[in-house]
């Protein structure tokens, strides 16, 4: 059923937050830089743990509830909601304030927010994706030429093209085996991430994984020769 689904993603997502939290603790870097991203990772997981023990609960006994629900579609609106609360989490954190602590506290808020959007459209979009007698529309291309390189790099400035190549590379051969952008975007964060700041990697910004795709798929897209 679409609640102990549900309840299943929302005990995996703590389980992550919580080994996050648990390695940044073990970085060896200083407080200053982990305390408050830890203390956020444990705090959301704490409450995934509590939500996901009150989902079945939720619609247990309800007349209302459709039995016959999209888990994906389910998963997707709880990540939504949950999203939004840490958004308002953040927004109270920094009302009236400049502590300098709160405010990076909101950030962290933030962020898990942004993971949790990108989840819920992962979600849907992967139930998309699995429905009978639909596919995605074939790539022309399972990497990229120099010249999508060499606009993407445009767009990124700072990054080393040696590192941008096979980037790009690999974006291509995930979009390729269908993946969208908000499922790269999300394995983008996940893979790119400093945890000695704040700051999302230039490579993992939707709007840059976005523009990449667009470029594969767009009049700069050709074939690159087979190495």
């Amino acid at each position: 059923m679409s609640h102990t689904l549900t309840a299943a993603r929302f005990r995996a997502l703590a389980d992550t937050l919580t080994r996050n939290a648990a390695l940044l603790s073990a970085a060896g870097l200083p407080e200053v830089v982990t305390g408050v991203r830890v203390t956020v990772y444990r705090d959301v997981a704490a409450q995934l743990r509590l939500l996901a023990e009150a989902e079945p609960a939720a619609t247990e006994g309800n007349p209302l509830v459709l039995v016959r629900q999209n888990g994906a579609a389910v998963v997707a609106r709880r990540f939504e909601m949950l999203a939004g609360l840490l958004a308002a989490n953040a927004r109270v954190l920094t009302r009236r304030t400049s502590d300098v602590v709160m405010h990076r506290r909101a950030r962290v808020y933030r962020d898990v927010a942004a993971q949790l959007r990108l989840l819920a459209e992962a979600e849907l979009e992967s139930a998309v994706a699995h429905r009978p007698h639909t596919s995605r529309p074939p790539l022309s291309n399972t990497a990229p030429d120099s010249t999508v390189v060499a606009r993407a790099a445009v767009r990124v400035p700072r990054v080393r093209r040696e590192f941008l190549e096979p980037l790009v590379t690999a974006i291509a051969r995930h979009r390729r085996a269908g993946w969208s952008v908000a499922r790269l975007t999300l394995w983008l964060r996940s893979t790119l991430r400093d945890p000695q700041t704040d700051a999302v990697h230039p490579c993992a910004e939707r709007s840059f994984v976005s523009y990449v795709t667009s470029l594969l798929t767009g009049p700069h897209a050709h074939p690159l020769r087979a190495a």
